[in-house]
């Protein structure tokens, strides 16, 4: 057509991404079908302490799945599984504040399960993941 309009075939392709250039179609392939896991800690327990116990299997199955370590919103209020060495950083995603490890974190104590709930809620519409109270103790 006239009018200086350009013909779709005049048009340049798209840049190539920088990052996808030379690489093969399976490879992309298997990149975009990555799968990503969101890992939740214990309680009173930390996102680095599940990240080095799971430091197997996360390194294992890297190349299919995306592996996100998080902290639970609230600072730990009494003491951790026992064996736990001392000075260690730990977090609660909801308790009984400065209850005992064993019975601290069992659903009847709801202190601080809003806020965790939250956290999760953020980290899950930013496509972010998290560590948490994976049901530990019964």
């Amino acid at each position: 057509g006239g009018g200086g309009e350009a013909a779709l075939s005049d048009a340049a392709p798209p840049p190539a991404d920088a990052a996808m250039r030379g690489r093969a179609p399976d490879l992309l392939a298997r990149e975009v079908s990555r799968r990503r896991v969101l890992c939740l800690h214990g309680f009173r327990a930390s996102a680095d302490m599940l990240s080095l116990s799971l430091g197997p299997l996360t390194r294992s199955l890297a190349g299919t799945y995306d592996f996100t370590f998080v902290d639970a919103p609230t600072a730990a209020s009494g003491p951790a599984e026992p064996g736990v060495p001392e000075g260690l950083l730990g977090y609660e995603w909801w308790g009984d504040p400065g209850g005992a490890y064993d019975t601290a974190w069992r659903p009847v104590y709801e202190h601080g399960f809003d806020v965790a709930m939250a956290r999760l809620a953020a980290l899950a519409a930013g496509g972010r993941g998290g560590s948490g109270e994976g049901g530990e103790g019964g």
